[in-house]
């Protein structure tokens, strides 16, 4: 019995340690801008809508996660 509630306090504490935070930029800077920089074939419309539902589904998620 106490082994399992010492593992169920263990997850529940990485859990918490485990919540991040997203944030999305632009500027992402160093080797990810230079890479992305070189592709010549870029469609803005589709990184847009990409851009669009991923942050959609991030505010879905952080507004499930409040009581």
């Amino acid at each position: 019995m106490y082994k399992f509630l010492a593992l169920f306090v263990l997850v529940a504490c990485l859990c918490l340690v485990a919540e991040a935070q997203l944030t999305f930029t632009s500027s992402w800077g160093g080797k990810r801008a230079a890479i992305a920089g070189t592709v010549s074939c870029r469609n803005d419309e589709a990184i847009a809508a990409i851009y669009k539902m991923i942050q959609n589904e991030a505010e879905r998620f952080i507004l499930c996660q409040k009581p």
